[in-house]
């Protein structure tokens, strides 16, 4: 009799899936536990397994379809499979593997619907024949974030003959799009769609390949790639601050050149056991500084009107992956000595990075720090990541001539943008608050003061 598998529950709070790759096609003969699909929930990328065996008789999604759970996605013929009670006719608790986290709290995932093996029928002496393989699109070994796998099927291109550049050998869009400009993949015509070109038009070099799928507008070629489930939620949760908090950036600058000159030496010190950033120092400083101006660890709730103060310091860092920008928290960071600090960033950045996450790692930060100044750029006002009241941005360290002692000197000028929620405090506050970040960060033996 014909089942329903419906996307299962995926977490608390993820109401809805993207679907980044189906693995089966209809007519598959499909085994218990066989991964049906992989999708992308907010924060994570999950394999759906097959809570039982059948034919798979119709598949109600595509890639890029966004679904909701409790969605049929796959009908199944349970034609040579054990029946089973009328309850499981309808699976709605088929068990989902994380890619790159757990997708539920507690870290344990939907529960699996299972079956009884099917029976036979044969002479016990006579072997009975093995299925068919399971059939569908070929799995990859490779180390690749879904999207760039997705793009590698696009581009035709075997994503497993990669070497990837990203940490660990993970194989990155940039890779894939050399892969397939080297092995000749189809070239983007650079033509208008105009009944003649200028006849001074000359050969212009081919862009490197987009990424979505071909369409046409009025002007010529345009290719249109769903948004993932991620940058949806980042973007509504960038527009929420935007329009919620009223947002002011202060900046200042701190000389970071004796941090700098300490932090060398230690690591030489230690052989990088673990390794110290200028980010370990930075955590340090905010933690201490956050404990003298508490309202820059809170979160202001309009609705009630009150002021939330946290006695806890959770630290957020964004870090820069192939799926966003996420931001992880370190949890009770002032509690951390610096080598403490520094073996949780080194942690954490890494699991973000391989998509080994879960979404509670995500959850109950109550400040956070972002980086641009690795990418360039001395000056950001970065969004605050509400409901928080304040984030630290960074610019980029660069050798300025400075003043001191009425000499020119040389020093590492490091650029702080400190954006805040003016609905909370004030510019006033903001700027001590940033004076004394930067104390801890031009005299670094403060920090083994407090």
């Amino acid at each position: 009799m014909p089942r329903e598998f419906l996307l299962p529950d995926l977490g608390e709070g993820i109401s809805e899936a993207q679907i980044i790759r189906v693995l089966i096609k209809e007519g598959d003969t499909i085994s218990e536990d066989q991964d049906l699909m992989e999708v992308e929930t907010d924060k994570a990328a999950v394999e759906i397994p097959s809570p039982f065996a059948g034919v798979a008789t119709k598949v109600h999604v595509k890639e890029g379809d966004t679904v909701n759970v409790g969605t049929v996605i796959v009908t199944f013929d349970d034609a040579g499979a054990s029946s089973s009670s009328a309850d499981t006719a309808r699976a709605t608790t088929g068990g989902a593997k994380a890619v790159s986290s757990a997708a539920s709290d507690d870290g344990k995932g939907a529960a699996t619907a299972t079956l009884a093996p099917p029976s036979s029928t044969a002479d016990s002496s006579t072997p009975a024949p093995a299925p068919p393989p399971p059939s569908g699109p070929r799995r990859t070994t490779a180390s690749a974030a879904p999207v760039v796998r997705k793009l590698a099927r696009e581009l035709g291109v075997d994503i497993d003959s990669i070497r990837g550049s990203g940490p660990g050998g993970r194989v990155l869009k940039e890779d894939v799009q050399k892969a397939a400009a080297a092995s000749g993949g189809e070239e983007i015509s650079s033509e208008l769609s105009t009944p003649t070109a200028p006849a001074h038009r000359v050969a212009v070099a081919p862009i490197a390949p987009l990424p979505g799928k071909p369409d046409n507008d009025k002007w010529g070629r345009i290719y249109r790639e769903p948004v993932t489930q991620i940058r949806k939620t980042i973007a509504r949760q960038m527009a929420r601050s935007a329009y919620t908090a009223v947002h002011v950036t202060h900046g200042d600058e701190a000389d970071v050149t004796e941090l700098d000159r300490m932090r060398r030496e230690l690591n030489e010190a230690t052989g990088n056991d673990p390794k110290m950033t200028i980010m370990s120092f930075l955590i340090r400083a905010v933690c201490l500084s956050l404990r003298k101006y508490p309202i820059f660890n809170a979160s202001f709730d309009q609705e009630s009107g009150e002021i939330i103060y946290k006695e806890y310091i959770n630290m957020g860092v964004a870090v820069d992956s192939q799926r966003g920008l996420i931001v992880p928290v370190i949890r009770n960071a002032d509690q951390l000595s610096l080598r403490g600090i520094a073996t949780s960033l080194r942690s954490i950045a890494d699991r973000i990075r391989a998509n080994q996450f879960a979404i509670e790692d995500l959850r109950g930060g109550t400040f956070t720090i972002t980086n641009v100044g690795a990418l360039g750029g001395t000056f950001s006002t970065p969004i605050i990541n509400y409901p928080e009241i304040a984030i630290l941005g960074l610019g980029r360290s660069v050798w300025k001539p400075v003043i001191k002692n009425d000499e020119i000197v040389k020093a590492l000028m490091m650029p702080l943008n400190l954006s805040f929620d003016h609905c909370a405090t004030d510019g006033a506050n903001a700027a001590r608050f940033t004076g004394e970040i930067k104390s801890y960060l031009e005299l670094p033996a403060k920090l083994l003061l407090d």
